[in-house]
């Protein structure tokens, strides 16, 4: 039987964890310092590691039209809509052949104006825009315990 001690210590905890949790697990865009993401990003991935250079160097390719740089991010295959059709991208020359097809005015400008803090991120990946470009991170290895067995990829383009 539950006595009044054991009640309140419940409480207790319950409050504990519930603050701690709202902490780590809020919404992105209250995120505000390099450090509040990168705990956001341990909380959802295990690893926040290789996620700002990653997000910085599609940016910088993006902008500079290195195609082989962006094709390189890319998970393949990647399912892309060219001509209002769907259309499995299969491997680095298919996108670098399709490029501006894939890598529009309407998604260059979502990555261009993203900025790192803040982005949204839940466990889907992290986005660019309002969904015009998502990332994440694939394990190398089975345990998916170590973070240097990660990549991180473009796993989806809507453009």
């Amino acid at each position: 039987m539950l006595n009044i001690k054991m009640i309140f210590m419940v409480f207790v905890f319950v409050g504990l964890l519930t603050n701690s949790l709202s902490a780590i697990a809020r919404p992105s865009s209250d995120v505000k310092t390099i450090e509040q993401m990168n705990v956001l990003l341990d909380f959802l991935y295990g690893s926040h590691h290789g996620y700002q250079v990653f997000v910085n160097q599609l940016k910088e390719d993006i902008a500079h039209q290195n195609k082989g740089g962006v094709a390189e991010f890319v998970k393949y295959p990647l399912t892309i809509n060219l001509n209002n059709k769907p259309v499995a991208i299969k491997n680095t020359q298919q996108f670098i052949q399709n490029y501006e097809a894939i890598i529009t005015p309407k998604v260059k400008g979502a990555v261009a104006k993203q900025q790192f803090i803040g982005m949204f991120a839940n466990g889907q990946g992290m986005m660019f825009g309002s969904g015009q470009l998502w990332i994440s991170g694939y394990c190398l290895d089975k345990t998916c315990k170590d973070p240097t067995q990660m990549k991180i990829y473009i796993k989806a383009i809507n453009n």
